[in-house]
C-alpha cells in the first residue's frame, strides 16, 4: 500500500503592493497611524514597483547647474533602474536616456537584478553606480566615455523633461509630467530657500548610509515637529531646536537652511538598504573653511538614527526579533513620516504597470 505524501506547505504569497489594503493602517489619523510594513523598506519587489510608480513619474532632483558648466558637459543619474544624463548644450539643458541602458551586456546579469548597483566600467547602464559629472573635453569623439551615455547620434536618443528651480536641475521620465511648479517650487517661494544670497555653491561631497531611501530622507526630515505646509509633492517646516528651515520634495530632495546657507541632499537608492546622499552646500561669495564640514556633522548624526531605524525594519518579525512576530506595527509619531507614508500610498496605488520599458517603445509585430 502505498504511502500517502504530505502536500508541500506555499510559501507565504507576497503582498499586493498595490493595493490599498497594505497601506490602510499607515493613512490612519496621526496618533493611530502605525509604520508601514517592512516590506516596504527590505522588498526587491517592492522597490520594483516603486521604479514604475515613484522614479518614472515623479521630478527628481539629479544635481546642480554648477556641475555642468561649459556647453558639452555632462551630468549622469540613474533614475530608479533607468540610465539617464543631463547635457549642457546652447540651449540650455538636455535630459536623455543613456545609450547603453545595459552597458555591454546583451542581457541583465543575474547579479545586476538584485536591488544593489554594481560597480562596473559601464556607468551608463541602469544597475550600475553613477561616475560623477563628466566634462566636455573628456567627451572626445569615439572615447568610451562618450559612446557609453550619447552613441553616435545623440539626437536620436529618448529625450526625459529637464527643469530648473534656483541652482538645481530636475528631470522628469513621464511623457505627460505632473506641473513642475506644483510639485517643486512652491516650497521655496513658500520658505525662501534659494533666494538671491544663496546661488553660489560653497561645498559639495558624496556620502553612502546605510539606510532605506525613505527611511533617510524620514530621519533628515525628522526635525520637524509640526510642518508649516505641505502638499502631495512638497512638505516644509521649522525645526526650532536647530534653528532650521527643513523641506522634503519628495521623493529625493531634503533642503536645509539656517540664515546665511541652504544645505541641498540628493538621495539616490543604490540598494534596498543603502542611499547615496549628493551633499551640496549653497550661500553666496566665496566658500569658508568648514562650510560643508559643519552640515556633515548634523546630518552622520541625522542619518545613525535612520540607519537604526532600518535595522529595526529588517529584524521586525522574523527570528532576529520573536516578540515581533505578529505583533502590531509601531504608532509613526513622526509628522513628516506621516505624511511620506501618504504620499508613497497615494503613488503606489495609482501605478501603472507597464510590461515594455519606458525606454523602448512597442514594435509592431
Amino acid at each position: 500500500m502505498a504511502s500517502e505524501v504530505a502536500p508541500r506547505e506555499l510559501p507565504p504569497a507576497q503582498p499586493d503592493f498595490s493595493a490599498a489594503a497594505f497601506y490602510a493602517e499607515a493613512l490612519l489619523p496621526p496618533g493611530r497611524a502605525r509604520v508601514l510594513p517592512p516590506a516596504a523598506f527590505r522588498s526587491l519587489a517592492f522597490a520594483r514597483q516603486e521604479d514604475i510608480a515613484v522614479w518614472a513619474c515623479d521630478w527628481i532632483c539629479v544635481g546642480a547647474h554648477a556641475e555642468i558648466p561649459e556647453v558639452g558637459d555632462l551630468l549622469p543619474f540613474t533614475v530608479g533602474d533607468h540610465g539617464l544624463h543631463v547635457q549642457r548644450t546652447a540651449d540650455g539643458l538636455t535630459a536623455r536616456f543613456n545609450k547603453a541602458q545595459h552597458g555591454g551586456c546583451r542581457v541583465v546579469p543575474l547579479q545586476c537584478q538584485q536591488g544593489s548597483k554594481t560597480r562596473c566600467s559601464f556607468t551608463s547602464c541602469g544597475h550600475s553606480r553613477d561616475r560623477g559629472p563628466i566634462a566636455a573635453g573628456e567627451l572626445g569623439d569615439g572615447t568610451p566615455q562618450m559612446h557609453q551615455y550619447l552613441g553616435l547620434r545623440p539626437e536620436r536618443l529618448l529625450t526625459a523633461q529637464a527643469r530648473s528651480w534656483g541652482p538645481l536641475i530636475f528631470v522628469n521620465l513621464d511623457a505627460a509630467p505632473p506641473d513642475f511648479a506644483e510639485a517643486v517650487t512652491g516650497a521655496g517661494t513658500a520658505f525662501g530657500f534659494f533666494d538671491n544670497s544663496r546661488g553660489d555653491r560653497l561645498a559639495t561631497t558624496w556620502r553612502e548610509y546605510r539606510a532605506n531611501w525613505k527611511l533617510l530622507a524620514l530621519g533628515l526630515t525628522g526635525l520637524v515637529d509640526t510642518p508649516a505646509a505641505s502638499t502631495s509633492s512638497w512638505l516644509a517646516g521649522r525645526a526650532d531646536s536647530h534653528g532650521l528651515d527643513v523641506a522634503w520634495l519628495f521623493p529625493n530632495l531634503v533642503l536645509l537652511a539656517d540664515a546665511e546657507q541652504t544645505c541641498a541632499l540628493v538621495l539616490q537608492p543604490t540598494a534596498l538598504g543603502q542611499t547615496l546622499a549628493r551633499i551640496t552646500v549653497f550661500g553666496r561669495g566665496e566658500a569658508r573653511p568648514g562650510d560643508g564640514e559643519r552640515w556633515l556633522g548634523l546630518i552622520d548624526a541625522l542619518a545613525r538614527a535612520a540607519e537604526s531605524a532600518h535595522v529595526a525594519a529588517l529584524k521586525w518579525g522574523t527570528a532576529s526579533r520573536p516578540d515581533t512576530i505578529d505583533a502590531p506595527l509601531p504608532l509613526q509619531a513622526s509628522a513628516s513620516g506621516h505624511w511620506m507614508q501618504r504620499a508613497l500610498s497615494a503613488r503606489m496605488t495609482a501605478a501603472r504597470i507597464d510590461p515594455t520599458p519606458i525606454y523602448q517603445p512597442s514594435r509592431a509585430r
